[in-house]
């Protein structure tokens, strides 16, 4: 009807590009997610302390990855780090290549991007509860460590959960920047495909679809997990 031609995807190896690409992407993200919310607790940590030297570096942190682009991020750690040095050789080839992977480079660049806000999801969170619940932890000999592992980040978590799932979502989009320095996730693979077919609508129209089915995933078990842990006076309890 729309003239669209998908004959392509019978072929076994652009099914094979296809899958890989998906599951290159889905590893990008679930790394850059996990890392991004340990970074953000620590972080909230870091700030609960209430030093001077550490709140400073935290500010810094938070300034310098949420306030750039991520894809520049990731293209100063795979160029400019590779020309400051940081190089190894490739024993098969005898040629210097980048000590860093393609991999690594967006993995990190999207872990710190993803930190910096979480960082300012949980200090949010953890600004929200109310002083009496701190002040009653401390009353029953809670430590530092032990009153935020145990009560001030399971509660922020709870608070800060709409905003951390608009993180992960942002995140997992993000993730196809990567292909601009040849990371093999599926934006990567959609350009080989279509340079192959010349079919880039029915290519797009194909990396939409799934785009939108994996984000919507994410968001569905986000939304989960939100009505799990909600409990009376938090999120959305009742």
């Amino acid at each position: 009807m729309f003239g669209l031609d998908y004959s392509w995807l019978a072929d076994s190896a652009y099914q094979q590009w296809l899958l890989m690409g998906v599951l290159n992407t889905l590893k990008l993200a679930a790394i850059s997610s996990i890392a991004a919310m340990l970074i953000g607790m620590l972080g909230a940590l870091g700030l609960t302390l209430r030093l001077f030297w550490l709140d400073a570096l935290i500010e810094l942190f938070v300034e310098v990855f949420r306030n750039t682009p991520p894809l520049l991020q990731m293209l100063f750690a795979y160029f400019t780090l590779s020309t400051l040095g940081l190089k190894v050789t490739d024993p098969s080839t005898g040629l210097s290549v980048p000590l860093l992977s393609a991999f690594a480079c967006a993995s990190i660049a999207l872990s710190l991007f993803g930190g910096a806000l979480a960082i300012e999801a949980f200090r949010s969170g953890i600004d929200t509860m109310p002083r009496s619940i701190i002040e009653a932890a401390r009353s029953l000999g809670y430590g530092r460590w032990a009153r935020f592992w145990r009560i001030e980040a399971p509660i922020a978590a709870r608070i800060c959960l709409p905003s951390l799932t608009n993180i992960l979502t942002n995140l997992f989009k993000t993730t196809s920047q990567a292909s601009v320095i040849t990371v093999p996730e599926l934006m990567y693979y959609a350009g080989q495909i279509y340079n192959d077919t010349f079919r880039t609508l029915e290519v797009m129209l194909l990396v939409l679809v799934i785009y939108v089915a994996l984000v919507s995933i994410l968001t569905f078990a986000m939304a989960r997990l939100e009505a799990f842990m909600a409990f009376p006076g938090y999120g959305k309890g009742h």
